[in-house]
């Protein structure tokens, strides 16, 4: 599942100190003992505390927005920027030691920033700027908007007791909140199956597998297994039983970590004077409130089902074919990406492995690289040895093609090892802000994905949602990177959760044209051999065969998330499973509980997962002009650029879209692009 990586409940995206000039492997430091990162967190906790205690001392008669407000911005950013590396290390380490410490340091940093909002001494100070009654614009009137706001949103209109309680179940909630994204990282399980079991899998899959003493085959739950053998293996039983355990990660940890955190959620909104979480989560969302969020969900779904039903009904007939018609009554979620496949196959002639051939990773990179260089006016420069935190790792430099001025870097991390997070997401290590000497900070993110590894006899080799995968999570690297944002609050993807996917969204398009296909693509026996038209052709005609039941499934997760944060409700195994029916048409597993690995409901989405459908209505809309006016069109891509990447936050998203398409935007773009009238 494609994912931006944001943190808890306050901080910003992680960010890192770099000074304008120097290179990244200068200043982030990734060989950090567990010792070291106490000790780098604590110092940028002290510097902090000095940074503040220098702001609350300001006299009343000589406070500014320089050395009130924006002192208080400053502090926090460079707090950030000081944590960047030790934390980060808790989702690339292969130690597990330094895992733990990072993962403390990241606990420590949200349960500061809490304790920051409540502090009535930095309120007072910012409310006697306030009262002066001084008249600030653009960016710096809604900076101080946002940090009232935050205090707003941490109790200050309560008294001094509520506001405490608030601040103790807030610090409680983060550190359940990180716990069970650990708990999701640090899971192990897998399946132990004899070679007869592992019928459909392509040999390459079987070869790099590890085998036990007995000679059994084992199969993780690691992304590179899960899907490719949910999609191909025969063996329905083998199916169940890795979906099963798929299924069940964490369960004895983490289904009592959501319905705890749920509980703190609900508690924290009423002394805060919400209904509910979800008002308290959106009242700061383009959705703004969770009526709103409600009225998109059913309104998609209504037009989404009857694609959807004709969808279920040809993938229950392949499988009445496979199993009987008796066996055939419904579709259980450990056969429908297996049919989904097997139906592709055989509709379209549309073979994900054979497709796999022909895109080698390396070339994939070298041609994605290619295209958003010319899009966007970049140019990317690779660094020979980079200090890295894994050999695997490679870092580029960011330059605008017409200037030749760095505007900043990227890291690739691209394979799975022990203890890594375990999905695709770009992270921010250093945001791009104005630093008070008034020099621009370089901006410096990182993909980290699980693609598979090369083996002795083939690289790595990506299937074409893959590619997809790669493309989108690219398109938020070049969100963080190109930031002109002032602060760091409002630096690359800090905006709204329910826009923050739609600029990638956007971009994936690119891999559904025949053109920019042929260029990504290469033979990894012959690189001069693309793929071949017809191959191509149908591959572009099967993009929406199964868009009903695929966007049902994402309507489910938003309403799911929805629904535990709008009613109270002791159960969330039991609401997830009636939910995941009626919605998506395809029931859960009995004895599983999904809830416990989805990750989002304690990650930074809680009562904002419907913001991914919500953000490709945007997404289909901005497409809408390249279409018109071409796909590789380089003043549409600097003006892609400049309107909807560089602001960030800086200014609302609305108007950023209603500047790029000349007017408001609609859904009908988004509905013909997934074959739904």
């Amino acid at each position: 599942m494609k994912r931006i990586f944001l943190t808890g409940v306050v901080w910003f995206l992680i960010s890192g100190s770099l000074a304008a000039s120097v290179a990244p492997s200068a200043l982030l430091r990734y060989d950090l003992k567990p010792e070291e990162i106490k000790t780098v967190c604590k110092a940028a906790k002290e510097k902090s505390e000095s940074d503040l205690k220098t702001l609350v001392d300001v006299p009343v008669q000589t406070r500014s927005f320089d050395n009130t407000p924006l002192a208080l911005e400053n502090a926090l950013a460079q707090y950030a920027d000081e944590i960047s590396g030790p934390t980060f290390l808790k989702y690339v380490s292969t130690d597990k030691a330094v895992r733990d410490a990072a993962h403390d340091c990241e606990v420590d940093s949200e349960q500061y920033a809490v304790e920051v909002y409540t502090r009535e001494e930095l309120y007072s100070a910012i409310k006697a700027y306030v009262d002066k009654g001084g008249s600030l614009a653009g960016e710096d009137k809604k900076l101080l908007e946002k940090i009232l706001l935050e205090f707003k949103r941490n109790g200050f209109g309560l008294d001094a007791e509520k506001r405490a309680q608030v601040k103790e179940l807030k610090k409680l909630l983060i550190d359940m909140e990180l716990t069970f994204g650990k708990n999701i990282n640090e899971y192990k399980d897998h399946l132990e199956l004899s070679r007869q079991e592992l019928e459909g899998l392509p040999d390459d899959f079987v070869n790099r597998l590890s085998i036990t003493k007995e000679g059994k085959y084992i199969v993780t739950l690691d992304y590179p297994d899960y899907f490719p053998f949910m999609e191909n293996a025969k063996n329905d039983m083998a199916r169940h039983d890795l979906q099963f355990k798929f299924d069940n990660r964490c369960s004895t940890t983490n289904v009592r970590l959501l319905e705890d955190a749920i509980s703190l959620r609900y508690r924290i909104a009423h002394l805060l004077g919400y209904s509910t979480f979800a008002h308290y989560v959106l009242e700061d969302r383009m959705a703004k409130s969770p009526e709103r969020v409600s009225e998109f969900l059913s309104s998609a779904r209504k037009k989404l089902k009857t694609k959807a039903r004709q969808e279920l009904k040809e993938r229950l007939e392949l499988k009445a074919k496979d199993m009987g018609k008796d066996q055939a009554k419904r579709l259980d979620v450990w056969q429908w990406r297996y049919y989904n496949n097997q139906l592709k196959k055989l509709r379209y002639d549309v073979d994900q492995e054979k497709i796999k051939e022909y895109f080698p990773l390396e070339v994939v990179s070298y041609g994605m690289l290619e295209v958003y260089q010319k899009l966007l006016g970049l140019r990317y420069e690779k660094e020979g040895d980079p200090d890295r935190w894994h050999a695997d790792v490679e870092l580029y430099r960011v330059f605008d093609a017409k200037t030749n001025d760095l505007i900043g870097h990227f890291y690739m991390d691209l394979f799975p090892r022990e203890g890594k997070y375990k999905h695709a997401a770009a992270f921010t290590l250093v945001k791009g802000r104005r630093l008070p000497d008034g020099s621009y900070q370089k901006p410096v993110s990182s993909i980290v994905a699980n693609f598979n590894k090369p083996t002795a006899d083939r690289p790595s080799l990506l299937t074409h949602d893959e590619v997809e995968t790669l493309f989108h999570e690219f398109g938020h690297i070049m969100h963080q990177v190109l930031t002109r944002a002032k602060y760091g609050r409002f630096s690359g993807t800090s905006v709204a959760r329910d826009f923050v996917e739609a600029p990638s969204q956007m971009l994936e398009n690119w891999v559904w044209n025949k053109d920019v296909l042929k260029s990504l693509s290469g033979h990894y026996q012959d690189k001069t051999k693309k793929l071949p038209d017809d191959l191509l052709g149908r591959m572009i005609k099967a993009k929406n065969f199964d868009s009903g039941l695929r966007y049902l499934r994402q309507n489910f997760f938003g309403a799911v998330d929805l629904e535990y944060h709008t009613k109270p409700l002791a159960d969330t195994t039991a609401l997830y499973a009636k939910l995941m029916e009626e919605v998506s048409l395809i029931p859960m597993t009995e004895g599983t509980h999904p809830q416990a690995s989805f990750g989002h409901l304690m990650g930074g989405y809680e009562a904002a997962y419907y913001g991914y459908m919500w953000s490709e209505v945007y997404s289909a809309d901005m497409f809408s002009r390249f279409e018109k006016e071409g796909i590789m069109n380089p003043e549409l891509g600097l003006l892609y650029r400049k309107l909807i990447l560089e602001p960030g936050r800086s200014e609302d998203e609305e108007e950023q879209l209603k500047k790029f398409l000349g007017r408001a935007p609609s859904d009908e773009a988004f509905l013909r692009s997934i074959g739904v009238k």
